[in-house]
Parts: structure tokens; C-alpha cells; sequence
């Protein structure tokens, strides 16, 4: 699923999915002698290539958050390849996670933080992330730790950080 939010009670993708003209890739942190893994974001470059701003909800990347500009540069393969963040675009990650792959379910609770103004992008049945702006990271954390204790998911924080 592509980064949405939400629009008369429905997902749908923002704007800025449709203006990304490039994927960023991260690497991930490795166990000792395992192989490198790598999430790949859609972003939009700058004008002189150099940095791209993300458009997407990071679902394992830490420390990354939708808006953040990153520098960039062409690896050997020619893919962009995310060196550094050069912006802090000030929004908060959060992930939930349900163990028991029930998308309904899961597409209820996508919707419930996008309607609180979040948004949120899908990776599987199980795996959902959120971006929020700042003023609203608060709340979010606390509906989220509501959801947890219910037993409806599990959820973690992307910034790992503090700023």
C-alpha cells in the first residue's frame, strides 16, 4: 500500500506517492556475518540531486521519518543510496504489529489513526506504519498504548533518538 490518508472514511494515497521520482535505499542494521538488508523509500530528489526528501512511512528504518531529507548518492549499481539526514522533517514513526494476520481488522486501525490526522502505509496483514507531525505524536503514542493494552496489537516508536 502506498502512503495514504484518510478521505471520507477511506485510505487514499497522498499526493506525494504520485510526485516521488525515485527510490532511496537504507541499509539496515546486520547481525555479524549476515547479509546486508535494505528498505527502499519512495522520495522526491531535489534540483540538484543531491538529497531527497522522503514520501513514504519507514517500516524499518529507525531514526527516519516521512519528510526527512536525506543526502544521497548513486551507488555502483546506480541505485540511490541514502548517506546521511540532512533535514529533520519533524514527524514522528510509530509501527503497529498484529500477530494474528487479520487485514480487516488492521485496515480498521489504518483508517482510526488516519482519520486522527496520521498517515499510514501498509506492508503486509501484519505490519502497519504511521507518520504524525509533532503537535499530534502524543496522542497518537496514547492510542496506541491504549491498543496495546487491549491486546488489539503490539506497536513501537520509530525514533529510537531523542532530538
Amino acid at each position: 500500500m502506498l502512503t495514504c490518508h484518510a478521505v471520507d472514511g477511506a485510505l487514499v494515497p497522498i499526493p506525494a506517492t504520485r510526485e516521488a521520482d525515485a527510490t532511496v535505499w537504507f541499509a539496515l542494521p546486520a547481525e555479524p556475518d549476515a547479509p546486508r538488508i535494505w528498505e527502499g523509500l519512495l522520495a522526491r530528489r531535489s534540483p540538484g540531486g543531491e538529497t531527497a526528501q522522503i514520501c513514504a512511512v519507514p517500516l524499518f528504518a529507525y531514526d527516519l521519518n516521512f519528510g526527512d531529507e536525506v543526502a544521497v548518492i548513486a551507488s555502483g549499481e546506480g541505485a540511490l543510496v541514502a548517506t546521511a539526514i540532512v533535514v529533520d522533517g519533524g514527524n514522528y514513526t510509530f509501527r503497529i504489529w498484529q500477530e494474528d494476520a487479520d487485514e480487516a481488522a488492521l485496515r480498521q486501525v489504518a483508517i482510526a489513526f488516519a482519520e486522527m490526522g496520521c498517515l499510514v502505509e501498509g506492508y503486509s496483514g501484519h505490519l502497519l506504519g504511521l507518520s504524525c507531525d509533532r503537535e499530534s505524536a502524543q496522542a497518537v503514542a496514547d492510542e496506541l498504548d491504549a491498543g496495546e493494552r487491549a491486546g488489539r496489537f503490539i506497536y513501537e516508536t520509530g525514533r529510537q533518538r531523542t532530538h
